[in-house]
């Protein structure tokens, strides 16, 4: 997995029923980003329709900009280009374009919008980012070590702060790599209840920063490869919590991808039951919008049928069609977590 600016989370809890909706992905506003983001003459084929539905992936769920500051070592506040909850392509992916590319392509998406929101110019981050971004897609390509990575990430965030310094010396220091990836930070994972605007998705957390919870407050923290829960009402110190993880986060290697150890799964089924399930990621739904007319075709869009009553280790947000043998078919979106019973029904969410 192509992750030198990001460490891989997976979110874990308690088995939960998972709701239908409707909401599919915009094509829309996937297009008009082609506005902001031009395709070069260096995107290997299929490149470009895989970093557009990054783009739209990762405008369609925005990070608080508190997210994407940390303390610097020397006092104040600098920009941390590290995700501590990165977003990442499922590696069973069926179109190897977004097997190959995908996480090349949300990897760079985030960094670009969160440069923009924190009020970069394109002048301080467009072309260190177009460096860094060629330079992981030659390693892709060519099938090169991680390292290569690593020292693309020291390029990028050395030559983003050149450039701040230069051209914009009031907006936060973008701290360097290899500084950025050395701190541990307890991180939320996950945020329900009336502190969720505190302590939003992707905050992080120095150790020992008191977390203050209220009554129906329920936090999934990060720290260490570990997930821990904790709730309201209450006061915890990050990284001294003396909660038990809820669930390990599974290892993988940055060149393959691959988990090593039994990743949490999902449940399927059907009510009635005996239907036909086919899902594909909210991601692959994106670059099927830009080759196909028809995204809905499972054929053009490589499709999976999962069985009913299977367990599948995916997490993420999915597209389904569901087909019952009368006839009738459902579509829509569903947000899977590991541990859910995805249940599909012909009537009512």
């Amino acid at each position: 997995m192509r992750a030198a600016l990001a460490l891989f989370a997976a979110l874990a809890g308690a088995p939960s029923v998972a709701a239908q909706d409707d909401v599919l992905p915009d094509a829309g506003a996937m297009n008009a980003l082609a506005a902001e983001v031009k395709k070069q003459s260096w995107y290997p084929d299929g490149y470009y329709d895989v970093r557009l539905a990054a783009e739209a992936q990762v405008a369609e769920a925005p990070r608080s900009p508190q997210a994407y500051l940390a303390a610097c070592a020397e006092g104040g506040t600098c920009f941390d280009p590290v995700d501590p909850l990165p977003l990442r392509i499922n590696p069973d992916e069926n179109d190897p374009a977004v097997r190959r590319y995908g996480n090349i392509a949300l990897t760079v998406s985030r960094l670009r919008q969160a440069l923009k929101q924190t009020g970069y110019s394109t002048a301080v981050y467009a072309k260190p980012l177009d460096t860094y971004e060629r330079t992981l897609l030659g390693s892709a390509t060519n099938g090169e070590a991680s390292d290569v990575e690593v020292t693309a990430a020291r390029a990028l965030t050395a030559a983003i702060e050149a450039n701040r310094k230069r051209s914009s010396p009031k907006l936060p220091p973008v701290i360097a790599y290899d500084a950025a990836a050395a701190v541990v930070y307890t991180v939320v994972a996950r945020s329900v209840g009336p502190s969720a605007k505190i302590y939003p998705s992707g905050k992080k957390l120095a150790k020992g920063e008191l977390i203050r919870l209220r009554a129906g407050d329920r936090l999934d923290l990060l720290n260490a490869g570990n997930m821990r829960t904790i709730s309201g009402p209450g006061v915890y110190k990050a990284g001294e919590l003396g909660a038990q993880p809820t669930a390990a986060v599974p290892t993988r290697r940055a060149s393959t991808g691959a988990v090593r150890g039994a990743p949490p799964r999902a449940s399927f089924v059907t009510s009635p039951p005996n239907a036909e399930i086919w899902l594909v990621s909210a991601f692959a739904f994106r670059v099927c919008q830009r080759k196909v007319p028809d995204p809905w075709d499972r054929l053009g869009c490589r499709w999976t049928e999962i069985q009913t009553g299977a367990n599948k280790p995916l997490s993420g947000r999915f597209i389904y069609q569901v087909r019952w043998p009368d006839g009738t078919v459902r579509k829509g979106a569903r947000d899977i977590a590991p541990y859910d019973e995805v249940r599909f029904q012909k009537v009512g969410s």
